[in-house]
């Protein structure tokens, strides 16, 4: 175990300490729960007073009768929306094209991030079925491994999609 990890176990030790002796041997809050203590200031008591008492003599605006109206309606029984959605609105993309969203060279290696995995040449897809064949920083070629038909892929990160 290193140097750095004894640390982190010791102050986790020590937090987890202070915390178990705040929970038995701390202070035990005053009051009973649920009732609201009287105010100690006069004014304070006045104001809440005169609040309440305009709240109650206002009548309600129509935002307010609309929401009153809203109350008393029975809810819905399925919250999220489950039809099918008309052949106007866009269909989620394919998810078995990979992206290609970054790219890294480190000395005379060049890493591609695709669907957040780090590929370089010859590695094989996560999800199987593409091989990389080449990686340059606006392109990845890939291979599929089922029939041999090769892809490139065009770079999809946050640098492309701000030009």
């Amino acid at each position: 175990m290193t140097r750095r990890e004894k640390n982190i176990l010791i102050a986790t030790g020590l937090v987890a300490a202070i915390g178990l002796g705040s929970l038995f041997l701390g202070e035990r809050p005053g009051g009973t729960p649920g009732v609201s203590a009287p105010a100690q200031n006069p004014q304070a008591a006045q104001i809440l007073e005169n609040a309440l008492t305009m709240a109650r003599q206002s009548t309600p605006g129509v935002i307010d009768g609309a929401l009153l109206a809203a109350i008393d309606k029975p809810w819905q029984v399925a919250a999220f929306y489950d039809k099918p959605l008309p052949n106007g609105q866009a269909a989620p993309k394919s998810a078995a094209m990979p992206r290609f969203t970054g790219y890294v060279e480190l000395g005379s290696g060049r890493l591609a991030v695709i669907d957040g995995y780090e590929y370089q040449a010859g590695d094989t897809l996560e999800g199987g079925g593409y091989k990389v064949l080449s990686v340059t920083p606006d392109k990845v070629a890939l291979e599929s491994l089922a029939n041999g038909q090769k892809l490139e892929l065009p770079y999809d990160g946050q640098e492309s999609q701000s030009r």
